[in-house]
C-alpha cells in the first residue's frame, strides 16, 4: 500500500516538473493535483469528482447568501416598535435597490442579466460558458435587494451563482460541452438543494428548467452536487434560517374538492403573477438610459408598498412561518391594519391585498434595478393563498377543513403555475415539510395549475421571447438543434451564376458540364433577377427544340421563397417543405445573390449536430 502511494507522488511529482514548463496559464496546487487526477481516472471517475467539489462550492455560496441576508434583515428591523419598523419599510427597500443599480452599473459594467433564461441562453448560444463574475455578482447584488427589503427571492440569484460555478470549473479544465453544461446544471441543483435543504428538488429543478431539451443519461454527478448542497445546509443553517415546515394535518380523500378547488385559485393566480410582471417590466423599459433614476423611482414605490402591506418586506419567509403556527393576528398587529381592528373580515381583506399586490412588489423589485428570484415570492403568495382559501372556507361555516395543509401545498402551486415546474413544486414542498403523505394533494394542485397556465401560454412566458429567437432550447429537439446551424454553413459551394446577357448556346453549355440543377440569373449590375431550372432547359438540352429567339430573361423564373440573412434555419426549412425544392436563393439586404442554401446542406448538419448531443 505503502509503496503505491510512493509510486502516485513519484508520479505527480514528476507531472508537476513537466506541467510548469507551460508559461502560458498560472494554475494553484489544486488545480495542478486535479489536472494530474484527471489523467489518472476515468471519464465518470473524474466527473463524480467534478459533482462533489461543484456542489461543495455552489452550496456554500447558497448558504453564505442565506445567512448574509438574514442577519442582515435582523440587525435593521429585530425587536423594533412598530413606528420604527415602518420607518425602515419606508427606506431600507429603496436604498437597496438604488444601491444595487449603482453597483451594477459602475462596478459590473451595466451587466443587468440575473435571470435564469440568460443561464439558459449561454448553454444554448455559449456553448455553456457562463462569465466568471457570475460567481460573485449574484451574492453581491441580490444579498443588498433582499436584505434591504427587496419584495424577492434568493434561490434564483443562488441558481445562477452555482451554474457559474460549474461552468467555470468546466472551463478551466477544458471539458466538453456537454460535460461543460452538466456540470452547469449540477451547481444550479446544489445552490437550489442548499436553500431549501431539498436534494430532490434540485436535482428536478436541473431537469425541468435548466436543462430543457437535452438528453443526458449520466446524471450521478448531479445528483452528488445537488446531495453536498443540501448536507452544507443542514450542517450549518439553523431552523430560523431553513425553509422548513414541519406541522401539518393528515391528509384525508374526503377533501379532495378543496384542492381541487385550490389548484384552480393558485393556477389563476400564477397567471395574473406572470402578466403584472410583464406590464411592470414594459413600464420600466421606457427608462432603460437612466438606470439610477429607475432603481429610485421602482424603490420609492416599494417602499411605499412595504410601509402598508409590511408582509412584502423582504423574501416573506418568517410571515408563512408565522401564520403556520397560528399567529396570524401578529401580521395584523405589525401594520397599520391594527387601528383598523383585527376581525376575521380584516384578516381577510389584508392578506388578499397582500396577494394582489405581491405580484407588483416582486415585479417592481426586479424591473427597476433589484436582483432576485420568483421563488420566494410564489412560495409565500401561495402559501398565504392557501391560508386564505381555508380561513374562508371555515369562516363560511365547512368543517374538517385543512388550512394548514391548504397553506402548503398553495405555494406548491402557484409555484409549479409561475415558474411551470410542477416537480420542482411538489418536491421541494414534500422535502421541506417532510410531508411526502401530501403527494396526492401536492400533485393536483401543482398540476392543476400548471395545466390552466400551459393552457395561457406553452412556454413560460419568462422565457417565450428567448424561445421564439431560438436562443434558449426548448422541448421540441428539432427546433434546439436547428438553432445551432448557420445559414453559411448551408451554402452550396457549387452555385453557379448566369447573366441575363448570357446568350442561350452559353447557357446550356453551362448546364451540360455542370451537375447543378438550378442557377441563379443575375442582370449587369449583380441583382438577382430569377432561377434557371435544368427541367426547363431540358427540351433545348436534348436538341428536342431550337433556342434561337429564346433569350435567358425569357427563360427565368421568381423562386417560391427568398433566403434573407436574417431568416432562421428553422424559418428556411419551412420553406422548403412549403415549396418542396431543395436549393432556395440567400440575398443580402441589396438583392445581391450570395449563393443557394441546399436542402441537403441543412440535413447533413442537422446529422452531425444530432449525433454529437446523442453521445
Amino acid at each position: 500500500m505503502n509503496r503505491k502511494i510512493k509510486v502516485l507522488y513519484i508520479s505527480y511529482l514528476q507531472f508537476k516538473k513537466n506541467f510548469i514548463q507551460y508559461p502560458y496559464r498560472k494554475f494553484n496546487f489544486i488545480e495542478l493535483f486535479l489536472i494530474w487526477v484527471s489523467q489518472k481516472v476515468t471519464r465518470s471517475q473524474f466527473l463524480v469528482l467534478s459533482g462533489i467539489l461543484v456542489g461543495l462550492s455552489a452550496g456554500s455560496a447558497g448558504v453564505i447568501l442565506k445567512v448574509f441576508v438574514h442577519y442582515i434583515q435582523s440587525a435593521i428591523s429585530a425587536d423594533a416598535p412598530l413606528e420604527e419598523r415602518l420607518l425602515i419599510y419606508g427606506i431600507f427597500p429603496m436604498i437597496g435597490i438604488t444601491l444595487t443599480a449603482f453597483i451594477v452599473k459602475y462596478f459590473f459594467k451595466g451587466d443587468e442579466e440575473k435571470e435564469i433564461s440568460f443561464i439558459l441562453k449561454d448553454i444554448s448560444k455559449k456553448q455553456s460558458k457562463v462569465k466568471l463574475s457570475k460567481m460573485y455578482s449574484q451574492i453581491l447584488q441580490s444579498g443588498i435587494t433582499v436584505g434591504f427589503g427587496g419584495s424577492v427571492g434568493l434561490e434564483t440569484p443562488i441558481a445562477v451563482t452555482g451554474s457559474a460555478i460549474g461552468s467555470n470549473y468546466a472551463q478551466r479544465y477544458r471539458l466538453g460541452f456537454k460535460e461543460r453544461t452538466l456540470l452547469l446544471a449540477a451547481g444550479a441543483a446544489a445552490g437550489i438543494s442548499a436553500a431549501f435543504n431539498a436534494p430532490i428538488a434540485g436535482i428536478m429543478f436541473a431537469f425541468e428548467i435548466i436543462l430543457t431539451g437535452l438528453v443526458f443519461t449520466d446524471f450521478i454527478p448531479l445528483v452528488i452536487a445537488s446531495i453536498c448542497g443540501s448536507l452544507l445546509s443542514t450542517i450549518i443553517l439553523n431552523e430560523d434560517i431553513l425553509f422548513n415546515f414541519q406541522t401539518r394535518e393528515t391528509f384525508n380523500h374526503f377533501n379532495v374538492f378543496y384542492f381541487l378547488g385550490l389548484g384552480v385559485l393558485t393556477g389563476l393566480y400564477a397567471r395574473y403573477f406572470l402578466v403584472v410582471g410583464q406590464r411592470v417590466q414594459k413600464f420600466f423599459d421606457r427608462y432603460k438610459k437612466h438606470v439610477l433614476l429607475k432603481a429610485v423611482l421602482g424603490g420609492a414605490v416599494l417602499s411605499i408598498l412595504c410601509v402598508l402591506f409590511p408582509p412584502l418586506f423582504g423574501e416573506g419567509y418568517m410571515n408563512i412561518r408565522t401564520i403556520y403556527q397560528g399567529d396570524v393576528d401578529m401580521l395584523i398587529e405589525g401594520s397599520l391594519f391594527r387601528y383598523i381592528g383585527n376581525s376575521d373580515v380584516i384578516i381577510i381583506v389584508f392578506l388578499s391585498l397582500t396577494i394582489l399586490l405581491k405580484a407588483f412588489a416582486t415585479s417592481i423589485t426586479l424591473s427597476s434595478g433589484g436582483n432576485g428570484g420568483n421563488f420566494a415570492p410564489s412560495l409565500m403568495a401561495g402559501g398565504l393563498l392557501g391560508f386564505v382559501f381555508g380561513f374562508s372556507l371555515e369562516i363560511m361555516g365547512f368543517t374538517d377543513v385543512p388550512t394548514t395543509n391548504l397553506m402548503l401545498v398553495g405555494m406548491a402551486g402557484v409555484m409549479s403555475g409561475a415558474m411551470y415546474a410542477p416537480l420542482t413544486a411538489i418536491f421541494l414542498i414534500a422535502e421541506s415539510s417532510s410531508g411526502y403523505d401530501l403527494f396526492i394533494p401536492l400533485m393536483i394542485v401543482s398540476v392543476t395549475s400548471y395545466i390552466i397556465n400551459r393552457s395561457f401560454s406553452p412556454i413560460n412566458p419568462s422565457f417565450k421571447e428567448l424561445a421564439e429567437k431560438g436562443d434558449i432550447f426548448t422541448t421540441r429537439q428539432d427546433q434546439n438543434i436547428l438553432s445551432h446551424i448557420s445559414l453559411n454553413d448551408c451554402i452550396n459551394p457549387s452555385s453557379i451564376l448566369i447573366r441575363t446577357t448570357d446568350s442561350m448556346e452559353e447557357v446550356l453549355h453551362i448546364f451540360r458540364n455542370s451537375d447543378q440543377n438550378s442557377m441563379a440569373v443575375v442582370d449587369a449590375n449583380n441583382e438577382f433577377w430569377g432561377v434557371l431550372n435544368r427541367e426547363q432547359l431540358r427540351p433545348f438540352l436534348l436538341n428536342k427544340e431550337s433556342a434561337d429567339g429564346t433569350s435567358v430573361t425569357q427563360l427565368a423564373i421568381a423562386p417560391p421563397f427568398i433566403i434573407s440573412p436574417n431568416d432562421s434555419v428553422m424559418e428556411v426549412t419551412k420553406m422548403f417543405d412549403e415549396a418542396d425544392v431543395w436549393q432556395l436563393p440567400l440575398l443580402d439586404e441589396e438583392r445581391m445573390f450570395k449563393g443557394f442554401i441546399s436542402r441537403s446542406k441543412i440535413l447533413t448538419n442537422y446529422r452531425a449536430l444530432l449525433r454529437d448531443y446523442s453521445e
